[in-house]
């Protein structure tokens, strides 16, 4: 079955879970953790940069928020909103007005149907389909974030492994580890059994990496799923397998807006300069700058800026 196929037949049961995701663990991509308390709406004139309950969104925001200062423009921050369900109704009822989003995932929570795989298919459609929620747009980075299935190297030599495709025979023996969310997923153990015949013999849900990343070293789970931008890959040496089904979408870093920043031509051109210098990389040492060096979001983010002449 092709991953069209398979999304079309998901799409119901993707939207059920989509609406009920809230609080549903800490995926950058899906979100999930509890909102904070309203908050009151902007000033006029203010552009208000939310985002959700991890640190990545974290990071992105100061970047946006110090990059339209820098520009003039009075933008502030508003952190640890929550999940997609919630950010998103904060956008649209205008407590906030710009959030960093994932191109891939945000279009399959608007249209679960949508038949789009490469980057410019889901730009293409997002746009369509966000025109009628009101909301805009702004220029997608070249740097992703999505998950990814990984495996020690170790395992992928032992067995070769190198691709999911490469799971099927090993998968009844072994053990999934990834956050809860991830059982249910179109992209989870659904679509790696449909699309590639997977069916691991047990599923380990994981609140936090750390203990995570023990038990995939320690082979108590053999694959694990994580974020492209997280350092534990290139830290541990870990095998990113190849999804050659493209059941995986991609997630470029973009920001989302509300119609009267998309007319700030000022707003607009500082995130659009963030989205042309950030690399994935780059936006991987961010994260680790934060999570490792226990360092703060937005000294982390106005030391990038400043480095590449935005701030």
């Amino acid at each position: 079955m092709t991953r069209k196929r398979w999304i079309l037949t998901a799409a119901a049961a993707a939207t059920a879970l989509v609406l009920s995701a809230c609080g549903a663990g800490s995926n950058p991509l899906e979100g999930g953790g509890a909102s904070e308390s309203a908050a009151p709406a902007p000033e006029a004139g203010e552009v208000v940069v939310g985002s959700a309950n991890f640190t990545e969104s974290q990071v992105l925001a100061e970047l946006y928020a110090q990059a339209m200062q820098a520009q003039g423009v009075q933008a502030t921050t508003r952190p640890n909103i929550g999940s997609r369900e919630v950010y998103l109704t904060a956008l649209q009822d205008g407590s906030i007005s710009v959030i960093p989003e994932y191109t891939g995932n945000l279009l399959l929570y608007f249209d679960p149907e949508s038949p789009a795989s490469t980057a410019e298919e889901i730009e293409t459609a997002l746009e369509e389909v966000l025109a009628e929620e009101q909301l805009v747009l702004g220029t997608p980075s070249e740097a992703t974030d999505q998950d990814v299935y990984v495996v020690t190297a170790e395992y992928s030599q032992q067995n070769q492994v190198t691709s999911l495709e490469d799971l099927a025979d090993l998968a009844p023996d072994a053990v999934l580890g990834g956050p809860a969310e991830l059982a249910e997923r179109s992209y989870g153990p659904p679509g790696l059994a449909e699309l590639y015949g997977v069916e691991f013999g047990e599923f380990r849900p994981y609140d936090a990496p750390a203990v995570k990343i023990r038990d995939l070293n320690d082979g108590k789970i053999q694959v694990a799923t994580f974020f492209t931008t997280e350092s534990a890959i290139g830290d541990n040496g870990y095998v990113q397998l190849e999804d050659p089904q493209g059941m995986i979408l991609p997630q470029n870093i973009v920001p989302l807006m509300a119609p009267q920043v998309a007319q700030n031509t000022a707003a607009v051109d500082a995130m659009d300069a963030v989205s042309e210098a950030l690399t994935t990389e780059e936006l991987t040492a961010l994260n680790k700058a934060v999570d490792v060096d226990r360092r703060n979001p937005g000294e982390v983010a106005g030391e990038w800026l400043a480095s590449e002449g935005l701030a």
